[in-house]
């Protein structure tokens, strides 16, 4: 299939392989542009660092320390990335309940300095400060919408010479459905990392044309692509 890829520049080429292994065409056209806020944390002493994308340590080199302090993470791409800084890696949660599970079970920290965006859920921080946690968060990057696709993008989807889109996230694909317009939302497949994602394509497509990852990870959505 010929596949559009809204995810920014870096994890779509990345994505955009894999779609290339398993026979398809991608097409590349992310809707958000990451950028490094410049923020800095204060001095203060933590017990552990927390990122839960590989995007936190953007624009951002560890101090000697910050690269002290162990690294809590959510999924093994983010861990990759934060041994690469020289970080050490104390566990790795599937997702942002699941690494504040682990912390919680494990007793030991009580303080933690979160590297995270600045458009995030707040789960992470909210199970932690429930339990009596302090934690500092430094927004080291935000992701800002892009205002249009290139020329390239729009011609083809107008030509309809795009077959299925790609969608990671319920704003990303609320704000790639917005780019393409309705005639093409409905003429193209929507496969979507998670049902709550699933859910914002629904006004735009119809139910057959929107297929759900069986589970919330960018190989999961692969299966779905293989078959």
């Amino acid at each position: 299939m010929r596949m559009l890829v809204t995810r920014p520049h870096d994890q779509a080429a990345q994505t955009a392989q894999k779609l290339v292994a398993l026979g398809h065409h991608p097409f590349l056209a992310p809707v958000l542009e990451i950028v490094p806020t410049g923020a800095h944390p204060s001095d203060e002493a933590f017990d552990l660092l927390l990122a839960t994308s590989t995007q936190a340590f953007f624009g951002f080199p560890p101090s000697n320390a910050i690269a002290a302090l162990p690294l809590a993470c959510v999924g093994a791409k983010t861990a990759d990335v934060g041994q690469k800084l020289g970080l050490s890696v104390h566990c790795v949660g599937a997702d942002s309940e699941a690494l504040a599970a682990m912390l919680l079970a494990e007793g030991n920290a009580k303080s933690a300095l979160y590297l995270a965006g600045r458009e995030r859920k707040g789960l992470l921080e909210r199970l932690l400060r429930a339990k009596d946690w302090r934690v500092e968060i430094v927004e080291t990057y935000e992701a800002r919408p892009v205002t249009a696709w290139p020329e390239s993008i729009r011609a083809a989807l107008a030509r309809k010479e795009i077959d299925a889109v790609l969608h990671y996230s319920p704003r990303s694909a609320a704000l790639a459905l917005a780019l393409m317009g309705r005639d093409s939302a409905r003429f193209l497949c929507h496969f979507c990392l998670s049902v709550e994602t699933a859910s914002v394509c629904r006004d735009w497509a119809s139910e057959e044309k929107i297929i759900a990852s069986s589970q919330p990870d960018e190989e999961s959505l692969m299966t779905l692509l293989r078959t």
